[in-house]
């Protein structure tokens, strides 16, 4: 066994032993508790201190000894983890049935697989009894001074009483000392007399030294009677901050001084029963006379001093004060407020010398009275209340917290720099008045409400308090109102603390804002969306009532914010949300759910009919145009409905149902609405199914690209052709364009099959052109994705290089759509390809934006009449008429013009006749694979028949 020394001992019974001998000399009580609960050892300071022997306490365990200690709570210790340490409070009985205080330290220990508890216990007795006793002299001094039979009182530079004696509060006619705190005599005595104390504050003030005057004053009864006062500087780190005096009424004294010609006898009565110490002295400071009930504040025996000096009894520092008080007297009659140290039986005291030369006969040696007042404990009592104010005003008036209480009456009685600034009032505009008078309206009410509270509860309480300061700043306080109880244990006044957490409350409102609502629009967003849609499907399920769910997409956004700029988009999505809003009900729900997309929410909805309103009053909100920049701008939104329960009872597929049925109405038209049917969720899934079969039909090589000719209709020459991306899917057979290439647009796929494509007819062209005797151009068709990514012109450039293609071998096919280019984005891109050499064509020219101002800005080479124009000409008056123009238009700008979707010769005959020089169309040929256009001859084509059926393109 390894002892706790450190050392090797073989005999356990000899570790234990020399265990117990040490723990025997040690002065406070040991115990060693067993894993049953009971005692295995206690030292001998643990039986002196209970009065048991050790055999007794060794039958014992912790509950027999400690009230608050059960046999449970004891063997739960003892299963604590090795070294699990415990502090406890608590009391001790002794075999005599006394309670001990004690302090118990333990530490829980494990040893061969038994568990032991070793425990330290202290008597507290002396301490506690040290407690009681500073706390009994504390309220002994604080009797002794509201017990004085003196007027007691200390005030700020302000003249306001910062405390004051009972004495002072009785003739101020006041209940309580607390209730003179902040106040001034003005509010107690005549306004003459008030004036008459102020005045000599400020004197005292400036002159930085005591004083004493005698002065009149009001008592309790209304009677005017003579007082003695005693004033001196309060002063704090060098400072004058006030003043600290004391006064005692000296009418019957005056009264006395009076009549002691008259009554010589009345007046020795006067002085033996006066309470302070009494000298009569010659002008050398001869002790003549003394009169004192209290001969032990004498410095020596009275007849030890008769006929000796002060020089000879007192200190050099006293003698000088005292000479001092000799020549004031001498030329004034009176010297007041001087202080001289005494070293007396008792210790060193305080005296304060009050001295007045006596009335002699004419030549007589002049004699002096002098008075000196024990003034040393209330020289320390002033210090310590110095001292104690001055922590207190440093800790309360340099607080970042509102510090302020109230009296029962709800009355300022005090208010701290941080308070009074906020509410714009200076250091004595807050006392007296009431929690409504100083934050007003609801704020104090609330704030009254709160007190009443307090008081009749007798508890605290804490809450938070929304309030505006003097400069109108909202302001939001967490307050924290605490009773003070007063000596009868009645709640005696409210102190307020008020922490100011409106960053707090603003940063969490922010991130509240953030995380619910779009920062945009300010709208709730997706994620308040889907949290209120949520709840609208309990309370419809709760109510057996019909909900719906609306999704708003803009048509065309995207060509506003890419042509007039995002910060123009933004102001028309702001627009948006406001003519949204104001298209539903008070209780719907109006979200941006991201982009321009939006979402609605209809509880309690009776009817269809209802939602059908509802969609037509969105859709009427976009009739009127918005005005943006100064501009004028006309746009319109696609609508989607889902409905609770017919269409789904889960939030998701709600959600989901409504975004296809407005994927639906896009794709009739837009500016329209639709409800949800279930075939909208099978076309939205072959739709992703056709995307994620896009993504990998590149490098699967189902993509081909078909080249339909371009002929010169006079000769039936080929001199060009136009790319048409063909795809052969391994399981729906050939898809047409028009099915792939939007969603190659909205996956944004186009910019990898556009590369792909220009490569292809580049290494086309190259090999068509290596044997023509005129250049033959190869016409790719441009997404407007595509020449919206920067990057288009240098990636051009590269495959140019690479496959080794002319630029004039190339043409580029535009939509007319395109030409609404704001920024001059586009027009910067197809100006720098056409510097290259590459060629410019509007394909399907007539169909969309057409303009002439947009034929003279772009650069321009070739107009693209569009097949719906080229199949009526020869029919329709008005048709043959617009191609006519869009001939004359191409001539005078000097652009060419190809006709699109000739089928017949009377056709072709037409638009030779008409000028046209340049044809496609399955009169000629449909679009084929590569290896048919380079084996074609020119002849065949110009004698091509008709083809069996179309192909689309």
């Amino acid at each position: 066994m390894q002892n706790i020394t450190g050392m090797r001992v073989d005999d356990a019974s000899l570790a234990w032993v020399l265990l117990g001998k040490g723990l025997d000399l040690y002065q406070d009580s040991v115990f060693i508790t067993g894993g049953d609960g009971r005692f295995i050892y206690v030292n001998d300071a643990a039986t002196r201190a209970l009065g048991y022997g050790r055999e007794a306490l060794l039958t014992m365990g912790p509950p027999d000894i400690d009230p608050s200690v059960s046999l449970q709570r004891c063997l739960e210790i003892l299963q604590s983890p090795q070294g699990h340490t415990f502090l406890v409070d608590t009391v001790h009985r002794t075999q005599g049935g006394d309670l001990i205080p004690v302090q118990v330290h333990g530490v829980t220990l494990q040893m061969d697989g038994q568990s032991f508890a070793v425990a330290i216990a202290r008597d507290m007795s002396e301490s506690k009894r040290m407690q009681e006793t500073l706390l009994q002299r504390q309220q002994y001094w604080r009797t002794l001074l509201d017990e004085f039979p003196f007027f007691v009182w200390l005030k700020d530079e302000q003249s306001r009483l910062l405390a004051a004696n009972t004495a002072y509060a009785r003739v101020a006619r006041v209940s309580s000392t607390a209730e003179l705190e902040g106040r001034t005599e003005f509010e107690f005595f005549p306004h003459d007399l008030a004036e008459t104390y102020v005045a000599d504050d400020k004197a005292v003030m400036a002159a930085g030294v005591a004083h004493y005057v005698e002065e009149l004053y009001v008592d309790e009864h209304d009677q005017r009677r003579w007082m003695e006062v005693w004033k001196s500087p309060l002063h704090e780190q060098g400072k004058v901050v006030g003043t600290v005096g004391y006064s005692r009424d000296i009418t019957d004294r005056k009264h006395t001084e009076s009549e002691l010609q008259k009554a010589l006898a009345f007046t020795q009565g006067v002085i033996d029963a006066f309470p302070d110490l009494l000298f009569e002295t010659d002008r050398d400071g001869r002790y003549l006379n003394i009169w004192t009930h209290n001969p032990e504040l004498l410095a020596a025996s009275r007849e030890s001093l008769l006929g000796r000096t002060l020089k000879e009894v007192l200190s050099p520092e006293s003698v000088e004060i005292a000479e001092i008080a000799y020549v004031e007297a001498e030329r004034s009659g009176v010297s007041l407020g001087h202080v001289i140290s005494v070293m007396t039986p008792v210790g060193l005291r305080q005296f304060e010398l009050s001295m007045s030369q006596m009335r002699v006969a004419d030549g007589a040696r002049p004699h002096f009275i002098a008075v000196s007042r024990d003034v040393t404990r209330r020289l320390e009592l002033q210090q310590e209340l110095t001292s104690r104010e001055r922590e207190y005003r440093t800790l309360v008036e340099n607080s970042p917290d509102v510090i302020a209480r109230f009296d029962l009456q709800f009355g300022c009685r005090y208010a701290n720099p941080v308070l009074l600034q906020a509410l714009g009032r200076s250091s004595t505009g807050a006392v007296g008045c009431s929690p409504l008078a100083l934050w007003g309206g609801e704020a104090g009410a609330a704030l009254e409400q709160r007190f009443a509270e307090v008081v009749d509860r007798r508890e605290s309480v804490e809450f938070e308090l929304h309030w505006s300061d003097a400069l109108e700043r909202s302001v939001c306080s967490l307050v924290s109102l605490t009773p003070e109880v007063g000596g009868d244990a009645s709640v005696s006044s409210i102190l307020m603390v008020a922490r100011d957490i409106s960053e707090l409350k603003a940063y969490q409102d922010k991130i509240h804002q953030m995380a619910f609502y779009d920062p945009l629009t300010g709208m709730p967003n997706r994620v308040l969306f889907n949290d209120r849609l949520a709840q609208m499907l309990k309370d419809a399920a709760y109510h057996r009532h019909q909900a719906g769910v609306m999704v708003v997409d803009l048509d065309r956004f995207k060509q506003i914010n890419d042509t007039m700029g995002h910060a123009t988009g933004d102001a028309l999505l702001k627009e948006v949300a406001v003519r949204l809003r104001n298209s539903v009900r008070s209780y719907d729900t109006v979200a941006r759910l991201g982009g321009d997309e939006f979402g609605i929410l209809l509880p309690q909805i009776r009817a269809g009919a209802h939602l059908t309103r509802v969609a037509g009053k969105v859709l009427a909100a976009f009739k009127q145009s918005f005005w943006l920049e100064g501009r004028e701008i006309f746009i319109s939104c696609s609508v989607g409905i889902a409905v609770y329960p017919t269409d789904s009872m889960v939030s998701e597929e709600l959600l989901k149902y409504a975004d296809s049925a407005m994927y639906s109405a896009k794709r009739s038209g837009r500016n329209d609405f639709r409800f949800y049917s279930k075939d909208l969720t099978v076309r939205a899934q072959e739709r992703l199914t056709l995307e994620s079969d896009l993504r990998h039909a590149l490098e699967r090589g189902e993509l081909a690209l078909h080249y339909q000719p371009k002929v010169l209709l006079g000769s039936g020459a080929m001199v060009g052709c136009e790319a048409l991306l063909r795809w052969a899917h391994p399981r729906l057979g050939m898809v047409p364009p028009d099915q792939f290439i939007p969603v190659a647009e909205d996956s944004g796929l186009i910019n990898e099959l556009g590369a792909w494509v220009l490569r292809e007819s580049c290494l086309t062209a190259v090999v068509w052109n290596a044997a023509a005797a005129l250049p033959r151009k190869v016409a790719v068709n441009l997404s407007v994705r595509q020449i919206q990514v920067p990057g288009l012109v240098a990636q051009v450039q590269g495959i140019l290089a690479e496959t080794h293609c002319q630029p004039q071998w190339l043409e580029f096919e535009i939509t007319e759509s395109l030409l609404l280019d704001e920024d001059g984005l586009v027009v910067n891109a197809l100006q720098a390809l056409r510097d290259m050499g590459v060629t410019i064509a509007i394909d399907d020219f007539g169909t969309g934006y057409s303009a002439l101002s947009y034929l003279a800005r772009f650069p321009i080479d070739t107009l693209k009449i569009d097949r719906s124009f080229i199949h009526s000409a020869t029919t329709d008056h008005f048709r043959a008429e617009l191609v006519r123009a869009i001939l004359s238009i191409a001539r005078c700008l000097n652009q060419q013009v190809v006709a699109e979707g000739v089928e017949t010769r009377v056709q072709a005959d037409f638009l030779a006749a008409e000028g046209c020089q340049l044809a496609q169309g399955y009169l000629f040929s449909k679009a084929v694979p590569r290896e048919q256009l380079l084996a074609m001859s020119d002849a065949c084509l110009a004698l091509g028949d008709m083809p069996s059926e179309p192909i689309a393109t």
